[in-house]
């Protein structure tokens, strides 16, 4: 029962994570809208660029500033006096001991030197390269339509003027509408207009 329960929550968790990483990791289309400050603008271009920031940091630790855990007494064996000055030599030599990490952006480095049986200082150090990704996007603002007005005559038999209203849509067809007038009778006018390049 409990192992089921454990396994359900474990599902339930591993799917909120892989539908949250798929929307963050989302790219953005190109000629897709987008909202900018509640505005709405068309991708034109994207790029993304990462850069490795190269950081190299040492640092050191007396060993009186290093947190020291409870110490276990143990009973102490017979000793002469070849094995007390060889215990004695141990304890006042300094021991130096050296550790690598590997890390998924490079490398630490820790280094204890051990005297009198305890902590005498720690250094370590890092040689990291962490990357920083940075996104560019590239937008315009959205075509809209827009209308114009305007004037004009026309020349044949005799001069007609004329007033124009044009509609220009989003997809750069112009739809207009004219009136005029030639020998005091009005004259209409419709036009269509397509972008051919």
């Amino acid at each position: 029962m409990k192992l089921n329960y454990i396994i359900n929550i474990a599902l339930a968790l591993f799917a909120v994570i892989v539908l949250y990483r798929a929307e963050c990791g989302k790219p953005v289309v190109l000629g897709e809208t987008i909202k900018v400050d509640g505005k709405k603008y068309e991708v034109i271009n994207q790029v993304i660029d990462t850069q490795y920031i190269k950081i190299k940091e040492i640092k050191y630790k007396k060993g009186e500033d290093i947190y020291h855990d409870t110490t276990i007494y143990v009973p102490i064996p017979f000793l002469d006096s070849v094995k007390l000055d060889s215990l004695v030599k141990l304890h006042y030599a300094k021991n130096v001991y050296s550790d690598t990490f590997k890390l998924n952006y490079g490398m630490i480095y820790v280094q204890d030197s051990v005297q009198f049986n305890k902590i005498f200082g720690r250094k370590w150090s890092a040689d990291l390269l962490i990357p920083k990704e940075t996104k560019t996007t590239t937008v315009k603002e959205p075509a809209k339509a827009q209308v114009y007005f305007g004037a004009g005559a026309s020349y044949g038999a005799s001069i007609i003027p004329g007033v124009g209203l044009m509609l220009k849509t989003k997809k750069d067809r112009i739809y207009g509408v004219s009136l005029g007038v030639s020998n005091g009778l009005p004259i209409y006018g419709g036009h269509i207009y397509i972008k051919l390049f």
